[in-house]
């Protein structure tokens, strides 16, 4: 089924909060990587390469919303729509599990610069996409790829994730009015007590397996008088265990969608006043005050 985002802030519905809290113990063991995990993840992410190369060929739409002709329609009313890719997610893997959802969003009367520009400010992150990005550096600039660390922090009632990613960013502008990026996990160290005094790296693929690799493909195009983003994140992570799997299973699968529509709507926030500043917009417009307090409410939070 199709999730429409429309500002409004999804909550969980798990049934009962206390007997969650009761599972966090047991989930915050270590669960390393197996090499059939990893394995399993490799077949994954060469099939989604092979279909985003379709994509890119034009043996398939170049955008995941042209599967649906109403979609662009809804896109352009103002909506953010997120759905896991292929009807499903996460997918089971031995001793793990893949997520993978796909989302977008489309930024009127921005061009494809004005989108590229803020998905290329990887420095920035921290600002754009904050509170979910703690801290973001370039490590590396070359002609055709990037290297960039992110400080992730996602949190669900009693558990705090903190991870540490370096990815390579390959970025392809195939056009005036298309571009792509492939992003590749390079390394990803889980933070043990994350924003305590003994706050510290975990070894590679050791530790709680809140994320062991992420595979992420953007695409983005100017058309319709504004320009569409379109995102698919494809996550490794730890296998629920079976005796728990009735209720953390809701979680594993809400966590990731909001994740998605929230990156997709701090997207076009950041686009709006890249927008703002080209059109030489005053800053104490209604529109500027609006961008401004949504920021510094998510910055309080």
């Amino acid at each position: 089924m199709r999730t429409l985002i429309t500002g409004k802030t999804m909550k969980s519905t798990i049934p009962n909060v206390a007997i969650l809290l009761l599972l966090t113990a047991p989930l915050r063991k270590a669960a390393d990587l197996k090499p059939e995990t990893l394995q399993a993840w490799d077949a994954y992410v060469h099939q989604a390469q092979a279909r985003a190369d379709q994509r890119v060929s034009g043996r398939a739409p170049f955008l995941w919303v042209d599967s649906n002709p109403q979609l662009a329609e809804r896109l352009r009313a103002g909506e953010v729509v997120t759905e896991p890719d292929g009807g499903e997610s996460p997918r089971a893997v031995p001793h793990g599990l893949i997520h993978d959802w796909i989302g977008a969003v489309f930024v009127p009367d921005a061009n494809l610069d004005d989108v590229m520009s803020v998905l290329n400010e990887y420095g920035r992150y921290k600002d754009f996409y904050r509170p979910m990005v703690v801290n973001s550096t370039l490590l590396q600039e070359a002609p055709d790829r990037e290297s960039v660390r992110l400080l992730m922090v996602q949190k669900a009632y009693s558990v705090t994730a903190a991870v540490q990613a370096d990815d390579e960013i390959q970025t392809v502008r195939l056009n005036a009015d298309r571009a792509y990026s492939l992003s590749t996990s390079l390394c990803v160290r889980e933070i043990a007590d994350y924003g305590k005094p003994n706050e510290h790296a975990l070894p590679e693929d050791q530790g709680p397996g809140y994320v062991w690799r992420t595979f992420t493909v953007t695409r983005v195009e100017q058309r319709d008088g504004g320009t569409y983003a379109e995102i698919e994140m494809i996550a490794l992570s730890r296998g629920i265990p079976w005796a728990f799997r009735w209720l953390m299973q809701p979680l594993a699968e809400r966590l990731p969608r909001n994740t998605m529509a929230a990156m997709l709507q701090d997207t076009r926030e950041a686009v709006n006043l890249t927008v703002l500043a080209r059109n030489r917009v005053p800053a104490d417009t209604q529109v500027a005050e609006s961008l401004a307090e949504k920021r510094q409410a998510k910055a309080s939070r």
